[in-house]
């Protein structure tokens, strides 16, 4: 199965993704633009943000693992509770949230 990752494009998101990589997972990650996106090969990018709730139901597909990393405040707390409440609606069985 596939793990996504959010906030991949920052310092810890990328770490992240890296790390994934080196053990072998799947990796899928989303970002509001991929063409200022880098990642190493094998990472599947998908466009959204986290108020998108079509995008994220999109790059939920076939995903086991959320890796959330965002913070608890202001508007990036209700963009938290929105990925989550569509990650169970996709029957993500973990979430890492960071």
């Amino acid at each position: 199965m596939t793990i996504l990752v959010t906030g991949a494009t920052g310092r810890v998101g990328r770490h992240v993704v890296d790390q994934l990589l080196q053990r072998g997972a799947t990796v899928r990650v989303l970002t509001r633009d991929p063409a200022k996106a880098s990642f190493p090969a094998g990472v599947e990018v998908a466009k959204g943000d986290l108020l998108d709730i079509e995008a994220l139901r999109s790059a939920f597909k076939d995903v086991s693992t959320l890796f959330l990393l965002n913070a608890v405040t202001g508007d990036e707390f209700a963009q938290a509770i929105i990925t989550l409440n569509v990650a169970r609606e996709a029957g993500v069985d973990r979430v890492v949230y960071l």
